[in-house]
């Protein structure tokens, strides 16, 4: 008899309405010297802190290429390893049912980003999600769900340096996690 998969998330989440973040963050990429950026807003979802979603936005990267990340609406990529603009939820933070989603599916819209202290706004549309293992490949058969929406709003806080200034100074300093909702 087959074992009977542990899903944490229902398989239909309905549109959250507005979220406040949890992070908000402009992090460096490691070796641009402050020069290229990716950026990670997260949220928990109404019903618990245990289940957050986040979405990334990757400067040069996907519907980014050849500039940085922007305002306007994109579909979701679909690549968990090199996306650009990547969607992506934990159901049951650090549970024993603890499980990594991705979005296979959706757009992202951006209505406001920018630096240090500025307010940073986007919303989901139309998602479905898959479980990845933790090499965040997709999961065979494995738990999925689709969300309706969400739309997450704070204030960027920017992680590391700025740059260095003349003769090959540093900065790009201090990383953020690679993690969700950390």
């Amino acid at each position: 008899m087959p074992t009977q998969r542990s899903c944490p998330l229902p398989t239909s989440i309905a549109d959250t309405g507005a979220l406040t973040a949890i992070k908000a963050q402009m992090c460096n990429y490691p070796g641009s010297m402050g020069a290229q950026h990716w950026y990670r807003v997260s949220a928990a979802l109404p019903g618990g802190p245990a289940d957050v979603i986040q979405i990334e936005l990757y400067d040069k990267i996907g519907a980014f290429a050849g500039g940085n990340v922007r305002t306007g609406t994109f579909p979701v990529d679909t690549n968990p390893l090199s996306c650009g603009i990547c969607v992506r939820g934990l159901a049951d933070k650090a549970g024993a049912d603890a499980k990594e989603y991705f979005a296979s599916a959706g757009s992202v819209t951006i209505s406001a980003i920018g630096g240090n202290g500025t307010p940073i706004a986007v919303a989901m549309s139309g998602v479905t999600f898959v479980e990845l293992d933790k090499n965040r490949a997709v999961v065979s058969n494995g738990c999925a769900t689709t969300a309706a929406g969400a739309q997450i709003s704070g204030t960027v806080t920017q992680v590391g340096g700025t740059g260095g200034g003349g003769g090959g100074g540093g900065g790009g300093g201090g990383m953020c996690p690679q993690t969700i909702g950390d």
